[in-house]
């Protein structure tokens, strides 16, 4: 079996098929749902829905959500700061696998 690696937790594997509301990833996170709007705000969660008592968030989200909230509870960081982590982090696994890309093929 191969071991996935990243720079903030273990691999999570969750049905893609799977929505949670607000509260329900907000009880998987272990977080205020005010903690997750705030997140929403600063563009790191895309929900869908017209608002916070109708968004619903795919299955995905759960892995970046919670690496989001740890940013934010165990480093103390603001939600833009959690943000700007995420985007640098985003932009590095992007240039891995374009690095990997030029390199093999």
């Amino acid at each position: 079996m191969n071991s996935v690696e990243g720079p903030f937790d273990h691999a999570v594997i969750v049905e893609t098929e799977l929505q949670f509301s607000l509260v329900e990833l907000s009880r998987v996170c272990g977080v205020e749902t005010a903690l997750l709007e705030s997140l929403v705000e600063e563009g790191v969660l895309t929900p869908r829905g017209d608002g916070p008592t109708e968004w619903s968030f795919a299955g995905a989200i759960m892995p970046r959500a919670r690496t989001a909230t740890r940013l934010l509870r165990d480093l103390e960081l603001s939600a833009p700061g959690a943000a700007l982590v995420i985007d640098l982090v985003d932009e590095i696994e992007r240039l891995k696998a374009q690095l990997r890309r030029a390199v093999c093929g």
